[in-house]
C-alpha cells in the first residue's frame, strides 16, 4: 500500500516560519507557475477521452471508464524479473498505459506483443508508439501461440491481461487461458488484473496455484492474480494472499482480425 505521510516544516508548527519573521519590507517573491501535470497534457487527454469514448460504446470489453493507474501499474510490473524477460505479451493494451511503462522497462532486445481487438486503440497504438521492439496485433488473444511462432518465438517469459474474461463467453475464457498456460516458459508468469475476483476460480482450474494481491488506489480498485506455468510463487506476495474481448471480428469495423 502506498501511503503518503505529510511533513511539516520546523518553522511553521509555531505558526509563522522564521522566513515570515523577517522585515515586511523585503520584496514578495511570486509562486513559480505549476508545471503541466500529466493529467493536463494534450496526449494524455486524448487518450483518456478515447478511452472513455470507447468505454460507453464497449462497457464489457474495457470494465473501466479510464485507464490504469500508475499504482496498478507498478504493483502489477513489479513481479517482471527485467533483466531476464526477453518475451512479454500484453492483452487488451488499450491506450497503452501499461504498454509505455513495459517498453521503458524492458530490455533493449526484449519483444513486447500486444493484442488488441478493437480498431480504434489498434490505430492509436500504431500512431503513439514507434518502437522496433513492440508489435500491435489486431486480433485474438487466443491467437497468441500462432503469432509468437510467425514472430520465432517459441514461448513468452510473461504474459499480462487486464480484459475482463469474466464478461466473454466460456469458450473464449478457456481458448485465451489454456493458450497462454502452453506459451509460457516453464516457469513463466501470467499476470492478471481485473476488478472482481470472478476470474479466479478460471485461473486455478488451468494454474492450480494463484496468487492474489489488490491494489485500492485504482478507479475501481482493482484485483490482482498472479500465477505461474510450474505452480509456483510469483515473486513477492507483499500484501496478498494464496488463492467479448476477444473475438474473431472487430467489435467496431466488424473486420477480421489477427493481423499485424
Amino acid at each position: 500500500m502506498h501511503k503518503l505521510n505529510p511533513q511539516t516544516r520546523a518553522g511553521d508548527r509555531n505558526g509563522k516560519s522564521d522566513s515570515a519573521a523577517r522585515s515586511s519590507d523585503a520584496p514578495k517573491r511570486r509562486a513559480p507557475k505549476a508545471r503541466n501535470s500529466k493529467s493536463s497534457s494534450p496526449g494524455y487527454r486524448r487518450s483518456a477521452a478515447l478511452f472513455a469514448r470507447n468505454f460507453l460504446k464497449h462497457p464489457k470489453m474495457l470494465g473501466s471508464l479510464i485507464p490504469s493507474s500508475r499504482f496498478l501499474i507498478g504493483r502489477v510490473l513489479s513481479q517482471v524479473d527485467w533483466e531476464k524477460a526477453q518475451v512479454i505479451v500484453e492483452y487488451g493494451p488499450g491506450v497503452g498505459t501499461f504498454t509505455a511503462q513495459i517498453l521503458k522497462r524492458m530490455r533493449s532486445d526484449a519483444t513486447l506483443l500486444v493484442f488488441e481487438t478493437n480498431c480504434d486503440f489498434v490505430q492509436y497504438l500504431r500512431d503513439s508508439f514507434r518502437d522496433p521492439r513492440l508489435h500491435v496485433i489486431h486480433g485474438s488473444a487466443a491467437d497468441v501461440d500462432l503469432l509468437l511462432r510467425r514472430l520465432q518465438r517459441e514461448h513468452a517469459d510473461y504474459v499480462l491481461s487486464g480484459i475482463p474474461f469474466s464478461t466473454m463467453p466460456e469458450e473464449v475464457r478457456d481458448s485465451i487461458l489454456r493458450t497462454t498456460h502452453s506459451v509460457l516458459r516453464p516457469d513463466g508468469a501470467f499476470l492478471v488484473y481485473q476488478f472482481s475476483r470472478a476470474v479466479l476460480p478460471y485461473l486455478q482450474r488451468i494454474f492450480g496455484h494463484v496468487y492474489r494481491d489488490f491494489e485500492l488506489l485504482n478507479i475501481m480498485p482493482a484485483q490482482v492474480f498472479y500465477c505461474r506455468r510450474n505452480g509456483e510463487p510469483v515473486g513477492e506476495k507483499r500484501n496478498g494472499v494464496s488463492a467479448s474481448h476477444s473475438s474473431d471480428v472487430c467489435p467496431d469495423c466488424r473486420q477480421p482480425v489477427s493481423r499485424f
